[in-house]
């Protein structure tokens, strides 16, 4: 296992939903940890290392990717497959002994992933459901330390599923949980994949064992060179790069209007103060607010939205309710409710509504204002 003791693990602390809102209470990374090697103390994350057994479920299991590894991009596995053009595809972890195809076939393969399968993302899935159908071995996970994983892998390819179905695909997903003997010739054996190539020896060892010609790929070594992410607002960075990835696909294999899968859904009442601090802690960038000349309007795209609480939890005007609904176009940006505008007469930042003469916060600190002066001229 290639991740085992934590290995090129990284932990982006201030990702950590915990650390915006008390009240998030999120327990993602613990719950799932088949090692209990993950700690939350005073809103803090501590990961053991020697407890660590590399499954990689925190890699994807966390709404805003507080774990990450140079070492890891699930992208590998689909462009893979893709290379491969496997119309089947058998799926083994790590630990597996047997990583072999069960069938010789020229349209059937098998990879081995460096970890747990649970590793692999719902986003993950959803990719490679469009490409191929997926047979999971799991047939050595009881008994297995890391065996705590599958109700986690079960639910992202439930998730998959219900996303390929809404978008007019028939998934093709088994788990087989018995041990059926496969042929074990070298030519047969799995390959491995999920590793991020991040220099030209990794790709031409990649290459290699791959049995390809290398030759044949020394004009796109540059491609699997590592690439600097441009910078993005602070608000939008705290999307998984699977989410991120998962619109435009989305939106580019949406092939018939099946029955559409469940979103996460947000809806505004008139008790909206206009504090605006929804949006401004999103951290997802999934509920934004824009503004005319004559109204401020409150846009939520449920596709990036992590399901976070984050917004009910900040707002003032206990004005935000959630639920998760059926949504045709998750991708699609949607005004959710719209209010008056003005400009503070303080400040001159935006006011929510025409009547008043202050912003929210301009308003209480003009009652506050005006209950000093009176105290005052009771002293006085």
């Amino acid at each position: 296992m290639i991740f085992d003791k934590a290995y090129s693990l990284k932990i982006s602390l201030q990702r950590c939903l915990n650390q915006w809102h008390q009240g998030v209470e999120c327990k993602n990374c613990l719950e799932s940890c088949p090692a209990d090697a993950i700690l939350l103390y005073k809103k803090q994350i501590y990961l053991d290392k020697e407890s660590c057994n590399g499954c990689g479920v925190c890699l994807n299991d966390c709404p805003t990717e507080v774990f990450s590894s140079e070492r890891w991009d699930e992208v590998t596995i689909v462009k893979d497959i893709e290379e491969e053009g496997w119309k089947v595809t058998e799926f083994f972890c790590a630990r597996h002994t047997t990583p072999y195809n069960q069938i010789k076939h020229k349209n059937r393969g098998a990879v081995q992933l460096p970890a747990c399968l649970s590793i692999i993302s719902k986003g993950g899935w959803y990719e490679l459901g469009l490409k191929t159908d997926m047979e999971l071995h799991l047939e050595e996970c009881e008994g297995c330390p890391m065996s705590k994983t599958l109700s986690r892998l079960e639910y992202n390819i439930a998730t998959a599923a219900e996303w390929l179905e809404a978008c007019g695909h028939n998934p093709k997903i088994s788990f087989i949980n018995q041990s059926v003997k496969g042929s074990t010739k070298r030519h047969l054996r799995a390959i491995e994949t999920g590793l991020k190539v991040t220099s030209r020896r990794d790709l031409f060892l990649s290459l290699f064992d791959k049995g390809k010609q290398i030759v044949e790929r020394i004009a796109e070594a540059e491609d699997y060179l590592p690439v600097k992410e441009p910078e993005q607002k602070f608000l939008e960075r705290y999307l998984p790069k699977w989410q991120k990835r998962l619109e435009n696909t989305y939106r580019e294999n949406m092939i018939t209007a099946a029955s559409p899968a469940y979103w996460p859904a947000i809806k505004i009442v008139d008790k909206c103060v206009g504090c605006q601090l929804c949006s401004r802690f999103c951290p997802s960038g999934s509920l934004k607010i824009v503004t005319d000349n004559e109204t401020i309007n409150h846009c939520f795209t449920s596709g990036h939205c992590l399901d976070c609480r984050i917004c009910e939890l900040f707002c003032l005007g206990e004005a935000i309710s959630r639920n998760r609904e059926k949504i045709q176009q998750p991708f699609e940006v949607l005004n959710i409710y719209t209010a008056s505008m003005a400009k503070c007469e303080r400040c001159e930042t935006i006011a929510s509504n025409k009547s008043k003469r202050f912003c929210y916060w301009c308003e209480k600190e003009v009652v506050i204002d005006n209950e000093l002066i009176e105290n005052f001229k009771k002293i006085i």
